[in-house]
């Protein structure tokens, strides 16, 4: 009898761990990758894009690891962030990057990881090299990290822009711009990318800020699905056309005036007024597009009986203000005009000259362009409110003053651009040191 209920009790077991394995199986039965395939929960991860494959490239070796460890990853992870910083400090480079990769194989989907990596080996890590060439070697290893990071991780819209950021602003605007931008078509390695770039930051041979742009406009196309913190999104999504007008405003700083230019900045306010400018952002007042007419005005205020057209008017110039959309609107407007180009080249021009120690010759032209410019400046008045246009001009009188003292000639009573001389007496004394680096002043 005892061994008979003992028969029936291993027989009930094994029903009821049946028809539990039934609900299990049910749930975490894996995906095949087609829509619908799998269980409960996996369909649930692919919903919600939850799942590895959903965040990006899966890469198995992390996978790996994390069952290896177990419970100990954070463990495992704060003891090889100590080790990265330790090499960093000890500049053994190679342990740095092998420690980096050994980091992300824990944390293949912690934003920061990507982000501040790499940005340390872009800006920290290339600032330790002496040579130029060095440090755009390590300019692009920032920039292959953070291509990595987009590749594996696809909900976040901010690694995109990180990368478009790097290609902008670290390559263009750096202390070394001028080689890295050389570098960025040519790289130094001429041997093994054969007199061109490198392909795996530069595969169509393009200029960095069009790279930048493509890159900003990926964020942008992630960023409707995906929400970004990093900036006001406004601002955002206005990346990719600055990027835009970094590419027109390098072709001058470079002494490139011709037709490529001004096409370049002709598109930049095509994209600014037609494409951002028509954009809808949603205001406490409810949406605005920053390139407005009265008939946007009306319909805006129409669709909530909340809201006034006062309303729509106030909250569209706030944003206007934010973005700075309208002197940016203005500076690509007044781009194409011949006057602001002849202004620009005899600035440039005379800086050349200058540059050359023919003071005579360059003294003509900056105060041809000052002249031209001061033109420019009047027509355009908002013009001012923007850096780089103030120190175009300051930079400018600086070495025309400098070439009358070098002459023993008096400043004249009156000169173009004197009243900005006078209001930007701020900005002077670091400008000044700049220039004394750049052309050898004593």
């Amino acid at each position: 009898m005892n061994k008979l209920t003992s028969k029936h009790r291993k027989l009930a077991y094994v029903i009821a761990i049946i028809v539990l394995l039934i609900p299990v199986i049910w749930l975490g039965m894996p995906s095949t990758g087609e829509e619908g395939s799998g269980g409960e929960l996996a369909q649930l991860r692919v919903k919600h894009e939850l799942g590895e494959s959903t965040l990006g490239d899966v890469d198995p070796s992390s996978a790996s690891m994390n069952f290896v460890l177990l419970g100990l990853r954070g463990i495992a992870t704060n003891l090889l962030w100590m080790d990265a910083n330790d090499y960093q400090k000890r500049k053994e480079w190679a342990k740095l990057r092998s420690t980096v990769d050994s980091i992300i194989l824990l944390q293949p989907h912690y934003m920061k990881v990507w982000d501040f990596q790499g940005w340390n080996l872009a800006y920290n890590v290339s600032a330790e090299w002496d040579a130029v060439e060095d440090r755009y070697f390590w300019v692009k290893e920032g920039i292959k990290f953070l291509n990595e990071g987009v590749r594996r991780n696809e909900r976040f819209p901010e690694l995109d822009w990180k990368v478009a950021n790097l290609h902008g602003q670290k390559v263009g605007r750096s202390d070394e711009w001028r080689l890295f931008r050389k570098f960025y078509k040519v790289d130094p390695d001429t041997e093994r990318y054969e007199n061109g770039p490198d392909p795996e930051i530069n595969p169509e041979r393009l200029d960095n800020y069009q790279v930048a742009k493509e890159h900003f406009l990926l964020a942008n196309e992630k960023e409707l699905k995906h929400k970004q913190h990093l900036q006001m999104r406004m601002l955002f999504r206005a990346s990719p056309w600055h990027a835009q007008f970094d590419y027109a405003n390098a072709m001058q700083r470079e002494g490139t005036f011709g037709k490529q230019r001004t096409d370049a900045w002709a598109q930049g306010f095509k994209d600014w007024t037609t494409i951002f400018g028509r954009e809808e952002f949603i205001t406490p007042k409810g949406p605005i597009v920053l390139e407005w007419t009265e008939d946007d005005i009306k319909d805006l205020a129409n669709r909530d009986e909340n809201i006034t057209e006062a309303d729509v008017r106030h909250w569209t110039n706030r944003y206007q203000d934010t973005s700075n959309y309208r002197f940016w609107r203005t500076r690509a407007l007044s781009e194409s005009e011949t006057e602001t180009i002849d202004a620009h080249k005899a600035i440039y021009d005379g800086e050349q000259l200058f540059r050359s120690g023919k003071f005579d010759e360059a003294n003509a032209e900056l105060e041809k362009g000052m002249q031209l410019y001061a033109k420019v400046l009047n027509k355009y008045p908002s013009l001012l409110s923007e850096d780089l246009a103030i120190e175009e001009g300051l930079q400018a009188i600086i070495l025309w003053r400098y070439i009358h003292d070098l002459k023993g000639l008096p400043i004249p009573e009156t000169y173009p651009l004197k009243q900005l001389w006078i209001k930007e007496q701020g900005r002077v004394p670091q400008l000044e040191n700049d220039l004394r680096r750049r052309y050898g002043i004593q």
